[in-house]
C-alpha cells in the first residue's frame, strides 16, 4: 500500500479518506505502471494513470465544445462554456454520482492532471506576452489613459469602502473571509488585457472602434493589476524573513536582466537571420521553447510564480510575423484545443458551490457587483466627457468589466499562498461567471460596429458621380501578387489633368502572432509602429509610388496596412471607405486555391454591407502580363449588359475606360425578344445608358463596339456568353441583375453557382468548367439599404455551405440620412 497526501481541493472531489492532524490521508493501491495492458489481460484501464488523463481531456473538451456551440449565438465568448464545462465534471454536478467520481477524479491521477493542466496554462501565458505590443503603451493617448486609470481606481474605491461595510456588518474576525477580503475586493477589481481581447476577439469587436478603444486601456490597467498583484503575491511567498524577500528581489532582477540583454538579443538574431517571406527554422522555435522552460524553472527556483519568467521572456519576443505569428501558429491550437480544457477542469474541481456558506458567498456576490459598477463607471464618466454616446460608454465599461483566465490564475495563486481559502475562491468564481455571463451579451445587443457605414443614404457610385471631378476609389489587396492586376486596372481607369484619380490602397493582412489589431497610414513617417510594420508592404508602397510619380498631377495615391483578423477586417475596410467617400472599391477573388475561402468569405461581408460601389476582380494574368511602369499595352475590355443598376455601373466604368488611347470596349447587350420590344416604345435607364455610349463612343471612336444579341431562355444566354471566350482581357459584367427572378435567362441557374458572391454570370465565367481565361470584374452598385424594387439578390444564399443567409433587419430598413466626416486622421488600433 502506497500513503499519499492530498491537498483540500482533492478531497472536495469525494474520495474517501482519514484525517489526521489536518492532513488528509488516502490508501491507494501501488502500481509501476502508467498504462493498462487493456481489457483483454483482466486489466481495467481506468484504473491507470494514462488512460484516465486521455479521458478527461477527451470528456471535458466534447462539454466544452458542445456549451460553447449552444451558448455563443446568445453572446456568450469562451471563458463561460470553459468554467461551465469545468463545474460540470466537478463535484458541484457530475462529481456528485459515484461512478464519474471513482473513475474520473481517482487521486493517483489527480497531481499529473493537474500539472498537465498547468503546465498548459504556462504556455498560454507565454503566448500572451508573445501577442502583446508594449509600445503601443507608450503611443496611446490621453483619452485611454483617463479611462485605463479611471477603470482601475473606481472600483478599488468602490470595493474597498463596500468590503469595510460588509466586514463590519456580516462577518466575524475568525472566518476566514474577514481577513481575505480586501484581498478578495482587490482581485475583483483588477483588469486584464487578455481577457478583454479574448472577448472582444469572440464577439467579433476586436477591430471596432470600442474595441481599440478597450484593448489599449486594457493593456494600462492590466498592467498595472498585474505589477500589484505580482508584489502581494511576492511579500506573501518571502514574508519570513527581510533577507529571503531581499535575496528574491535579486534574483528576479538578474532574470529580467538575463532575458533583456541575453534571450532577446538572441531572438533578435533569429529574426535577422530568416529571409523575408520565408518560414522561420524549427530550431529557433524549440530554442525558444527551452528558454521558456528554463525561465520557469528558474522563478520556481527563486520562490517566485513559475509563470513569471514566460510571461516575461513572452514580452522581450517581437509580436508578429515572422517569429511571433510562427509561436501562434505552432502553438494555440494545442493549448486552446487541449491544454485549457484541461485547467478549467481543475479550476471547477476545486470546489463543491453546494457546499459554500450562503453569507460568505452573498458578501463576495455583493462585492463582485460593486466591482462591477466600479468599473463601469470607470469607463463612462471619460467617455462621456470625450463626446462618446452613452450607449458606446456604457458598451465600453460592460467589456472592460468581463473576467477572464487572468483573474483565474490571480485567485489560483492565492490560494496556494492561502491568502484566500477554497470556499472564498469557489464564491468568487461563480460570480465571475454569472456577471461575464450576463455582461457579454449585453455588449453584443447594445454595441453595432457597423452602424456609422450603414446609415449612409447618399449615392456613391461611379454612375452618379460628376465626370469632371475627382474620382475617388479604394483597392483592397490580400498579397503582393494583387499588385499588377490592380496598377493595370487603375492605369486603365483613365486618370488625366482633367478628372484626376484619388486612389486609396488599404494592404489587408491577416492578424497573426499579436492580440490586437493595428491600422498603418504610411503617409505618415514619424510613427514608430509604421517603421516596424511597414516592411510587411514595402514592395506594395514602392509599386504604387513609382506609378504615382509617373502620373503626377493625375493620381494621387494613399496606402494604408491593416493587421486585423478576417472575421472583422471587412468593418475596418467600410469605416474607411465612408470616411473617405470613396464611389467603388475593388478587391480580388480567390477562386484558385483552397487558401482563399477567407478571402471569398471577406468578399461576401463586404458586398452586403459596403457604403459604396465594389468591384469583385478575378485575375487570370492577362492584366498583368506586361510591366506597367516600362511599356504600355492595349487591353480589350467586354461589358456583358443585361439589365439593371449593377450593369449600368460596369458600362459606366468602363466608358471611363474607354477614353483611355489603349483600351478598346466591346458591349454585348443580352436581352430577351419581349423586352426589346418593350425598349423600343419607352425609354429607360439602361436604353440612356446603351445610347449614350453608342454616340459617344462607338461612332466617334472606331476601336469601340457594341453588340446586342437575342436570347430566349437560359440555354442561349449560356450559348451567347461561351462565345466569347478569348475575345477580351477583361470581361466586366453586373452581379445582379433587375427582374432576375421571373426572367426567364435565370431559370435554374443559381442551383448550379460554384461562386455565390459572384453572381450568375460571373460564376458562370470563372467556375471551373469554364472555358474562358480572361479575368473578370464583377461590379455591384452601391445598395443603400437593398432598396430598388425587383432585384435579384444573390444575397440570400450567397454562402452555399451554410444555407441561406437571411439579412440582417439593420440592414432590411430604410436608413437615416447621415453624412460621414472626411477625416484625413487614421486612429490607431492599440
Amino acid at each position: 500500500m502506497n500513503t499519499a497526501t492530498l491537498n483540500t481541493s482533492t478531497s472536495t472531489l469525494g474520495h474517501e479518506a482519514t484525517t489526521t492532524n489536518n492532513t488528509i490521508w488516502v490508501c491507494e493501491r501501488f502500481t509501476r505502471a502508467a498504462r493498462s495492458r487493456g481489457i483483454f489481460f483482466s486489466d481495467n484501464p481506468l484504473s491507470y494513470t494514462m488512460p484516465v488523463l486521455i479521458l478527461q481531456t477527451s470528456v471535458v473538451a466534447l462539454i466544452t465544445t458542445t456549451l460553447q456551440l449552444l451558448l455563443t449565438p446568445f453572446g456568450q465568448t469562451s471563458f463561460v462554456p470553459q468554467m461551465l464545462g469545468g463545474l460540470a465534471l466537478g463535484p458541484s454536478i457530475l462529481g456528485q454520482i459515484g461512478v464519474v467520481r471513482k473513475y474520473l477524479f481517482p487521486p493517483r491521477t489527480f497531481y499529473v492532471s493537474e500539472t498537465i493542466a498547468f503546465f498548459g496554462s504556462m504556455i498560454f501565458m507565454f503566448l500572451i506576452g508573445v501577442k502583446i505590443d508594449l509600445t503601443s503603451i507608450i503611443t496611446t493617448g490621453k483619452k485611454t489613459w483617463a479611462i485605463a486609470l479611471s477603470c482601475f481606481v473606481f472600483p478599488i474605491v468602490f470595493t474597498a469602502v463596500t468590503a469595510l461595510t460588509l466586514r463590519a456588518l456580516f462577518l466575524l474576525p475568525q472566518e476566514n473571509l474577514y481577513t481575505s477580503i480586501f484581498y478578495v475586493s482587490f482581485y475583483l477589481s483588477s483588469c486584464s488585457f487578455h481577457s478583454t481581447a479574448s472577448h472582444l476577439a469572440d464577439l467579433k469587436l476586436l477591430n471596432s472602434e470600442l474595441g481599440r478603444l478597450a484593448v489599449s486601456s486594457s493593456m494600462i490597467s492590466g498592467t498595472i493589476s498585474a505589477v500589484l498583484i505580482t508584489s502581494v503575491f511576492s511579500h506573501h511567498g518571502l514574508r519570513k524573513g527581510s533577507r529571503s524577500l531581499q535575496m528574491a528581489s535579486l534574483s528576479f532582477l538578474f532574470l529580467v536582466a538575463v532575458i533583456v540583454f541575453v534571450c532577446r538579443p538572441i531572438i533578435m538574431w533569429m529574426i535577422r537571420r530568416t529571409p523575408e517571406g520565408k518560414p522561420i527554422k524549427e530550431a529557433y522555435i524549440i530554442t525558444i521553447f527551452v528558454m521558456m522552460l528554463l525561465s520557469a524553472l528558474f522563478s520556481e527556483l527563486i520562490g517566485g510564480h513559475f509563470m513569471t519568467g514566460p510571461i516575461l521572456l513572452g514580452l522581450a519576443v517581437p509580436d508578429g510575423p515572422p517569429l511571433g505569428s510562427a509561436l501562434s501558429e505552432k502553438l494555440d491550437a494545442l493549448v486552446s484545443a487541449v491544454f485549457l480544457p484541461l485547467y478549467f477542469l481543475f479550476s471547477g474541481a476545486r470546489f463543491n458551490s453546494f457546499a459554500l456558506d450562503a453569507t460568505s458567498f452573498a458578501v463576495v456576490q455583493v462585492l463582485a457587483i460593486s466591482s462591477f459598477l466600479g468599473k463601469i463607471f470607470g469607463a463612462m464618466l471619460p467617455s462621456l466627457y470625450c463626446k462618446m454616446s452613452v450607449t458606446d460608454s456604457l458598451s465600453l465599461g460592460l467589456i472592460m468589466s468581463a473576467q477572464g483566465i487572468t483573474q483565474m490564475l490571480y485567485l489560483q495563486g492565492s490560494m496556494y499562498l492561502k491568502i484566500i481559502d477554497t470556499e472564498t475562491y469557489g464564491n468568487v468564481v461563480i460570480s465571475m461567471i454569472w456577471l461575464t455571463g450576463a455582461t457579454t451579451p449585453l455588449v453584443k445587443f447594445l454595441y453595432d460596429p457597423s452602424k456609422r457605414y450603414l446609415a449612409i443614404n447618399r449615392r456613391r457610385t461611379i454612375e452618379h458621380a460628376s465626370p469632371d471631378v475627382e474620382l475617388l476609389l479604394m483597392a483592397c489587396l490580400h498579397n503582393e501578387e494583387n499588385t499588377p492586376s490592380m496598377i493595370n486596372i487603375l492605369d486603365m481607369s483613365n486618370p488625366t489633368e482633367q478628372s484626376p484619380i484619388c486612389f486609396y490602397v488599404l494592404h489587408l493582412i491577416q492578424l497573426t502572432g499579436r492580440a490586437t489589431p493595428l491600422f498603418i497610414d504610411h503617409q505618415s513617417t514619424s510613427s514608430k509602429t509604421n517603421s516596424l510594420y511597414s516592411t510587411h508592404s514595402q514592395h506594395i508602397i514602392n509599386a504604387f509610388r513609382s506609378y504615382e510619380q509617373q502620373n503626377v498631377d493625375k493620381l494621387v495615391v494613399n496606402l494604408f496596412s491593416s493587421i486585423s483578423p478576417y472575421e472583422t477586417m471587412h468593418d475596418e475596410v467600410c469605416m474607411q471607405a465612408a470616411e473617405k467617400r470613396v464611389s467603388m472599391q475593388w478587391s480580388s477573388n480567390g477562386v484558385v486555391t483552397e487558401s482563399a475561402h477567407p478571402i471569398r468569405a471577406f468578399n461576401r461581408q463586404i458586398l452586403r454591407t459596403a457604403p459604396c460601389s465594389v468591384g469583385i476582380l478575378v485575375d487570370r494574368g492577362t492584366l498583368s502580363k506586361s510591366n506597367y511602369l516600362t511599356s504600355a499595352s492595349f487591353y480589350s475590355v467586354g461589358v456583358l449588359f443585361i439589365e439593371g443598376s449593377d450593369d449600368r455601373e460596369a458600362l459606366v466604368y468602363a466608358m471611363r475606360m474607354a477614353d483611355h488611347p489603349n483600351v478598346s470596349v466591346t458591349v454585348v447587350r443580352l436581352i430577351e425578344p419581349r423586352r426589346k420590344s418593350r425598349n423600343l416604345m419607352m425609354r429607360d435607364p439602361d436604353g440612356d445608358l446603351i445610347h449614350k455610349f453608342k454616340v459617344e463612343h462607338c461612332i466617334q471612336i472606331k476601336r469601340h463596339d457594341y453588340r446586342e444579341e437575342v436570347v430566349r431562355d437560359s440555354v442561349e444566354m449560356i450559348s451567347a456568353i461561351k462565345s466569347l471566350n478569348g475575345c477580351f482581357d477583361l470581361i466586366m459584367v453586373g452581379r445582379r441583375h433587375a427582374n432576375g427572378e421571373s426572367s426567364s435567362l435565370f431559370n435554374g441557374m443559381n442551383e448550379w453557382n460554384e461562386y455565390p458572391e459572384l453572381g450568375v454570370v460571373g460564376d458562370m465565367l470563372v467556375s471551373s468548367d469554364s472555358s474562358y481565361d480572361g479575368s473578370v470584374m464583377v461590379v455591384q452598385q452601391q445598395m443603400l439599404g437593398f432598396r430598388g424594387g425587383g432585384y435579384h439578390h444573390p444575397d440570400f444564399h450567397m454562402d452555399s455551405n451554410n444555407g441561406p443567409m437571411i439579412h440582417h433587419p439593420r440592414q432590411e430598413r430604410s436608413p437615416n440620412v447621415v453624412e460621414v466626416p472626411r477625416d484625413t486622421r487614421v486612429w490607431p488600433m492599440v
